[in-house]
């Protein structure tokens, strides 16, 4: 049973050169079983590809690069891309609102990374981002890093 999810900022830092890439690739490689992305992750991943574009940190060729890496893994099974009912995603994300956000300070994407963890019976969230972490930490998952 797979069950770790990672939310974009995680996936990102895998294939961006990011300051946060050496912990997210020692974490990655520690685990070694496939990890579930909702289809949030995938189009949020894309477009963060595409906004370093813009801002000139990456040419379309590395963009294009680190592209064919991420679908040549997902192909491979070291991410399972599950689909989520919506109306269940969005009914756990507003629920998460409810407890969480005036005290977490969490934002809809947040909530809709740990519903999507939720939703797809995930017990580990992998994160590199605190208001994320401390959601799904509240909610009884793991949070890697710690």
């Amino acid at each position: 049973m797979i069950a770790a999810y990672a939310d974009t900022g995680f996936i990102a830092s895998l294939y961006l050169e990011e300051t946060t890439s050496p912990v997210a690739e020692q974490i990655f490689s520690d685990h070694g079983e496939p990890l579930l992305l909702s289809p949030l992750v995938v189009l949020e991943l894309r477009n963060a590809m595409n906004f370093a574009l813009g801002r000139g940190r990456i040419t379309s060729g590395q963009r294009d690069t680190a592209w064919r890496q991420f679908e040549a893994n997902l192909s491979a099974g070291t991410y399972l891309v599950r689909q989520i009912e919506p109306v269940e995603w969005y009914e756990v994300a507003r629920s998460l609102s409810d407890r969480h956000t005036a005290r977490e300070s969490a934002r809809t994407l947040d909530l809709l990374h740990v519903a999507a963890a939720l939703c797809l019976g995930a017990r580990e969230f992998f994160t590199l981002d605190r208001r994320q972490g401390a959601v799904a930490r509240a909610e009884g998952m793991t949070v890697r890093p710690g």
